[in-house]
Parts: structure tokens; sequence; C-alpha cells
């Protein structure tokens, strides 16, 4: 198994827990005082995938002729990547119905380029950039995800956006 592998099951996990409803069996009669130290199947899972990164990093460890502790932790960094890749698919649609390009300070007819939102020169540096590709305005990443967190409309020309609901499942 690799960091991708366990990311999946991580994701897996998470989308079952975060819609514990759907998937669960509780018909009122269990009374968690009376719990008797069993773990539920979600804890062994976490547990599992917890052992499977340990696994993993053991045997390049044993490849490498590392420290185990700084294998360990860049395979959990790596797996926490993976993870991280596979969730920005199910957050909040920020970007959909957006594509980002290169950050430019004037556009082609000359104009010094500013964002919509925080009306600031688009050219910094390591600001990213993105365009709504209806109508071609273009923001920082971050601005305009912050925006459409609120509204979902551009904020020059109040082009709607149309969010879809998105799982990696």
């Amino acid at each position: 198994m690799d960091e991708l592998q366990i990311a999946i099951s991580k994701a897996e996990l998470l989308h079952r827990l975060s819609n514990w409803g759907r998937y669960s069996t509780f018909d009122g009669s269990y009374d968690p005082r009376l719990h008797l130290g069993e773990l539920e199947e979600e804890e062994l899972q976490s547990i599992r995938l917890d052992t499977m990164t340990a696994e993993l990093a053991l045997s390049r460890t044993r490849l490498t002729n590392q420290d185990f502790k700084v294998v360990l932790r860049e395979v959990e960094f790596k797996v926490m990547i993976e993870l991280a890749k596979i969730l920005e698919k199910t957050q909040n649609s920020g970007f959909e119905g957006t594509k980002e390009v290169e950050p430019k300070v004037f556009d082609e007819t000359d104009e010094l380029m500013v964002c919509g939102v925080c009306q600031e020169e688009m050219k910094k540096d390591g600001d990213e950039s993105r365009v709504i590709v209806g109508c071609n305005h273009k923001f920082h990443s971050c601005c305009i995800w912050k925006w459409f967190q609120v509204k979902s409309t551009c904020p020059w020309c109040r082009y709607q956006i149309k969010f879809k609901t998105k799982s990696f499942l």
C-alpha cells in the first residue's frame, strides 16, 4: 500500500464519519455509559490506517537506511498531501467556473489590472490568479475563493456562477 491508497482509505473513513446518519445502525438502545471499552468500526479503521502508514515508513527506512522518525514524518506528510488533493474536490466549490491564469499587471489594452475583490494590482510575488470562465474577469485566487463563500456572482459584472455539489466517492 502506498500514500495514495492510504489517503483514499482515510478519505472514505472521513466521508463515513461526516455522513454518520446515512451509515448508522443506531436504534436508540445503545447507552454510552455501558460502553465496555470496545472500539467502534471507524476507530479500528483509523488505527489500521495509522499502522499501514508506519509499516510503509518502516519498509522505506530499511531500504534507505534513514532514521525511522524522519521517514515516518515524510510518509505522513505525503499521505496528507494526497488526502488534501482528494478532499479538495469535495470542498465548497469556490473555484468552480474559474480557471487558473498567469497573473499580469497590465491587460491586452495596457490597462492596469486590479482584483475586483481587494482592488489591488494583480501581479505580486506569489500571487495566483483565476479567471471566471463565463465573463473573463480576473481575480486573485484567494480573493475570489473568499468571495464565492458568500456570493455566487462575478464581483465586476454580476455574472451568475452555477455551483454543483461534488463528492469523491
